[in-house]
């Protein structure tokens, strides 16, 4: 199930690289826009591969790092030895969202402090920005997140399914084995009274 969530953020983070799918996104809803505006990370680290408009390459792989740095840590939480091999479909989606959420902040993290080493920002305008690209990543996060858990309890649900198809091939079989053990158990009393037969023949003889 973790690679469901692990694929469905770089899928993300590609669609964000996607300007004209962007671009239609804010035009759609024009709040999206409002981070940028007020010199936060715009959405999510985007993957591209070439910078986006006048942007240099500076910018472009400190996008890049934010996105290695999302996935990381979703591929962290996730293999967590707490974590069930086979969650329930709540299950699923419940990490997808809490998963999503916090390796979207991470990843924003990454590209706001390269931003405010770019700016020169003093200290003040940088836990400012800091404190607010965090609430803004989380909402987003958990926005998002929902789209990746529902991928994960569809994955849940069919991984369930195979799991019990599997134990019911496996509990249909198991009887033909024990069958099959009966034989054996009964041998060692055939060859045990074999020696008995022949001890009688000598003494008949005599």
């Amino acid at each position: 199930m973790g690679w469901a969530i692990v694929v469905s953020l770089l899928v993300l983070a590609i669609l964000a690289g996607f300007w004209p799918i962007i671009g239609v996104l804010i035009a759609w809803v024009p709040l999206l826009a409002v981070p940028a505006a007020a010199g936060l990370p715009n959405l999510i680290p985007a993957l591209r591969i070439l910078p986006l408009g006048e942007t240099t390459w500076v910018f472009w792989a400190a996008d890049a790092a934010g996105v290695i740095v999302m996935l990381l840590t979703a591929w962290a939480m996730l293999m967590a030895p707490k974590r069930q091999a086979a969650p329930s479909p709540a299950r699923a989606f419940g990490r997808g969202v809490w998963v999503t959420t916090v390796a979207i902040v991470a990843g924003n993290i990454v590209r706001a402090i390269f931003t405010s080493f770019v700016v020169h920002a003093d200290l003040g305008t940088y836990l400012g920005h800091l404190v607010a690209n965090v609430v803004v990543s989380a909402l987003l996060g958990a926005i998002l997140g929902l789209v990746v858990g529902a991928v994960a309890a569809l994955v849940a649900i069919g991984g369930r399914g195979r799991a019990d198809a599997s134990s019911e091939t496996s509990a249909e079989t198991a009887p033909v084995g024990a069958d099959a053990q009966e034989p054996a158990a009964d041998a060692p009393t055939t060859v045990a009274e074999a020696p008995s037969t022949i001890a009688e023949a000598p003494a008949q003889g005599a």
